[in-house]
């Protein structure tokens, strides 16, 4: 009987993953930009204009948004911190067109990185969860645009693994990458800290300060303004759908839903923290999106490695299917955002709903009281 399971098992999960690619697709025409991977192209420019002019100059409105709007065609602000632009200055001497497949090899290590460290099971079920996460909208259009929320993903991973191999202080510090695109993981360090893990936010808190210190010498106080002008500038333009219950829902239901969100992360936190950093990691991540006031539909690759943390604790078989399912609205997330979030939140949920029993693997990991 084993065997044609297998068999058939593996049959589905190609017509899934053709299925998928087919949704994918569709959303081609829509994302079309005049140059590939449109928000590569963004960092690219910034680090040109920056080595040129100085780094403030890439948030002044009137000196960036005319350079992108030419060649993209939309006028594309550069709201990321100038050491993302600092990352890709190399890559900006190089032609585009080479620039952007290096950077588009560079996501696709990311997302591998990130299955090879965290995602569950052996063999040919790990082949499964690759074959979901590359077919995956959100994953899919990270990558179709050049997005770098497939590194900051990477970043978390990596992080998770080193505190699990007891490297707190180092985990910490690789956390503090986050600040490239801080919304996708920004409750991952406050989570860690409620399950005990202080050793982690310090090291994360140092690191993050550095970084934040040279940011602000190299661009001065006047990025706030720039940032907030270029805003304006882009509020009226039709863009990627903004993800989160503060974008989705009118004020009072958004501030009931952003409260409901803290509280049930706290409990799920409480009662499974105790077992190692899996849980609080994927209960941060998960928050960070639902809560964060800046996050586009392609920026949901960020739960899925949530998903794939929650999923190593070997939940019963139901949680697994309420998983699948809670991910499957994120394929028209563009046009049924809330549906997404609502789907979101079951998935944050679930370790709620789950025993208190957990891998072995989960256990030996260094805990505050230690």
């Amino acid at each position: 009987m084993r065997a044609p399971v297998q068999r058939y098992g593996w049959l589905f999960a190609l017509i899934a993953a053709a299925i998928a690619i087919i949704l994918d697709l569709q959303w081609l025409n829509t994302l079309h930009y005049r140059v590939p991977l449109a928000d590569f192209f963004v960092y690219y420019r910034a680090a040109q204009i920056g080595e040129a002019h100085g780094w403030a100059a890439m948030y002044e409105p009137s000196t960036f948004l005319p350079a992108v709007t030419t060649a993209v065609g939309r006028p594309l602000p550069y709201l990321n911190p100038p050491e993302l632009a600092w990352l890709v200055l190399p890559l900006s001497w190089l032609p585009y067109s080479l620039a952007a497949w290096v950077w588009g090899l560079l996501l696709t290590l990311a997302l591998g990185v990130t299955w090879l460290v965290a995602a569950p099971g052996t063999g040919r079920l790990r082949i499964v969860h690759l074959l979901a996460a590359v077919t995956l909208l959100p994953v899919f259009v990270s990558v179709l645009i050049g997005q770098v929320s497939l590194i900051i993903v990477a970043v978390v991973a990596i992080a998770w693994w080193l505190i699990r191999h007891e490297h707190p202080w180092l985990a910490g510090a690789v956390l503090a990458l986050t600040f490239l695109k801080p919304q996708l993981a920004f409750l991952v360090p406050p989570a860690l800290l409620l399950a005990g893990y202080w050793r982690v936010l310090v090291s994360w808190l140092a690191a993050t300060a550095v970084l934040a210190t040279v940011a602000l010498m190299a661009v001065g106080t006047s990025v706030f303004g720039n940032v907030m002008a270029s805003l304006g500038r882009v509020h009226q333009i039709p863009g990627p759908v903004q993800m989160s219950l503060e974008r989705q829902l009118p004020w009072p239901l958004a501030t009931a839903g952003v409260l409901l969100v803290l509280g049930i992360s706290v409990v799920v936190i409480w009662r499974r923290g105790n077992t190692g950093p899996t849980i609080p990691i994927a209960v941060g991540l998960l928050a960070s999106v639902l809560l964060s006031p800046y996050v586009n539909f392609y920026d949901l690759c960020a739960p899925l490695l949530a998903a794939w943390l929650i999923l190593r604790t070997s939940p019963p078989g139901w949680q697994h299917v309420s998983i699948a399912a809670g991910y499957l609205p994120a394929f028209v997330a563009p046009i049924w955002p809330l549906l997404t979030l609502a789907g979101l939140c079951t998935v944050l949920v679930i370790p709620l709903m789950a025993p208190q029993a957990m891998r072995r693997e989960d256990l030996p990991v260094l805990r505050a009281s230690a």
